[in-house]
């Protein structure tokens, strides 16, 4: 089924049901209200010698939301869909390890510390942690690649919890379609280490505000909220010191391309649903339309006027989307 929708920014819910954590942000500017209450709401669990940041909420049980955020996004981008969806089930949603306010490493390579088969490590302990054993799974951006490694593991039968449906929105896991921007290139130059210093935060700004579709250019004031929201989580722990490392994971796609768009093609364990921003400048529309010619059975949703951000841009959609899938097996 495809269905065409216009969607305006919301400023985003923040649930009450949750595990209070004090903030380890040192960023280079001030932090907006929006990550400081982001922030208190959430808790810290360790990982391989890391404090990782995730925000839980709604009812404890074994079945709940998984949810991957993107690059160079956060856990709060998705915060304007955890309110409704947290008044219905447990939803999950950490900051993978150089994001948002989980620990930065500033030592070492990409593949060291931030290679997406590490992030889908991550991924299981959370659950694990959180007690989670079935969950449906949404996936944005980058975090679409972690969450079909994720996926790929089920239908090796080396999961440890189930996936019972599988949200993807835009991505570009078909790196060979991908659009990269400006900073996205200027990055994939640069060593594969940790910066001395991170870019200044108005080239960030001017980097992802083009990925954002017409409804949100419309409406700036919010635009810009959600780019000052979105910013800082970027220097959050010195994390812009390490994005252009962590960027090395557009290369990883190349390497893994076969087993992460073999997954896109022949996922059967669960029902997939794909959830796609037609005015995205960066994972263009056309990647939406081979993953449904591939595999037909899949659901894809199109949404009109919304750029690459679907959970900022149209965030009751997507929370009604992962709603109307809670009963699916």
């Amino acid at each position: 089924m495809i269905a065409r929708v216009f969607a305006f920014f919301k400023v985003p819910l923040l649930c009450c049901i949750c595990f209070a954590a004090v903030p380890m942000v040192h960023a280079e500017e001030e932090m907006p209200q929006c990550i400081k209450d982001w922030a208190a709401q959430g808790r810290f669990m360790e990982f391989n010698g890391h404090k990782i940041f995730v925000h839980a909420s709604g009812p404890k049980g074994n079945e709940g939301v998984l949810v991957v955020h993107g690059y160079p996004g956060s856990s709060w981008d998705f915060a304007g869909v955890v309110g409704p969806v947290s008044e219905k089930t447990r939803i999950v949603v950490p900051d993978m390890i150089g994001f948002g306010q989980s620990d930065t490493p500033l030592t070492g390579t990409f593949k060291d510390n931030f290679s997406l088969l590490k992030q889908a490590d991550l991924y299981e302990a959370v659950a694990a942690d959180e007690g989670l054993e079935t969950v449906i799974l949404v996936a944005h951006d980058m975090g679409q690649t972690v969450g079909l490694e994720l996926m790929a593991r089920q239908e090796e039968g080396k999961l440890p919890f189930r996936i019972k449906h599988a949200i993807l929105l835009n991505g570009s896991t078909l790196v060979d379609m991908v659009q990269l921007t400006p900073g996205q290139q200027k990055s994939l130059k640069m060593p594969d280490k940790a910066l001395d210093k991170a870019a200044p935060p108005e080239e960030w700004h001017k980097d992802i505000a083009p990925s954002y579709g017409p409804k949100m250019q419309s409406l700036k004031d919010q635009l810009n909220m959600a780019l000052d929201c979105q910013v800082a989580q970027i220097y959050a722990n010195d994390g812009g010191k390490v994005m252009s490392n962590i960027v090395r994971y557009l290369l990883e796609r190349k390497e893994f391309y076969d087993r992460w768009v073999g997954t896109l093609a022949n996922f059967h364990s669960a029902p997939m649903t794909v959830i796609w921003g037609t005015d995205d400048p960066v994972a263009i529309e056309p990647m939406a339309e081979r993953i449904k010619a591939w595999r037909p059975e899949t659901d894809l949703y199109k949404l009109e006027g919304v750029g690459h951000w679907p959970s900022i841009e149209a965030p009751d959609f997507i929370a009604e989307a992962i709603i109307h899938r809670l009963p699916s097996e």
